[in-house]
This record gives structure tokens, C-alpha cells and sequence, in this order.
């Protein structure tokens, strides 16, 4: 079975209104793979039922340290007068 990411009215099937969620019958394959193109429905592989593991993190996901911005006439001990 496919399954709806994006609400939308099927006019094959007499305008039914089909929401994120709902399963999406493959009866005709051609129409199936039209929506999944359009980004209307995903398709669920049945060979793929292996839990998934969950990611360690790593360097990669970490956040850059990134120097904060300044505004301008700030200068370092904060005055802007002097």
C-alpha cells in the first residue's frame, strides 16, 4: 500500500478526499507511481521491515562554534563612548 503525505482529492475515485495518513490502494500501478511523482503519496517497501537503528552522534551533527556578531561602534569592553 501507498501512503498519503500530502492531502489531495482522487478523480478516479469519484473525488474521495484522501488525508496524510490514509492508505492509497494499488490498483493501477501507472497512477501510483503519477502521485508519488507529483509528491502526493510515498511508497512503503515491504522488504525493508528492519528496525531501523538510531544514528550515535557524531562530529557531524555537532553545532559549530561559531564567533558571535558585533554590532557596529561597540567596542571590546562594551562602552560605546569611549
Amino acid at each position: 500500500m501507498a501512503k498519503v503525505i500530502q492531502a489531495f482529492r482522487e478523480r478516479y475515485h469519484n473525488f474521495k478526499l484522501y488525508n496524510i495518513g490514509d492508505e492509497y490502494p494499488e490498483d493501477d500501478k501507472n497512477r501510483v507511481q503519477y502521485l508519488v511523482e507529483q509528491g502526493f503519496l510515498s511508497v512503503e517497501l515491504e522488504s525493508q521491515e528492519s528496525p531501523k537503528q538510531p544514528e550515535e552522534p557524531g562530529p557531524e551533527t555537532e553545532p559549530e562554534e561559531k564567533p558571535k556578531r558585533r554590532k557596529k561602534g561597540v567596542s571590546d569592553d562594551g562602552d560605546p563612548d569611549a
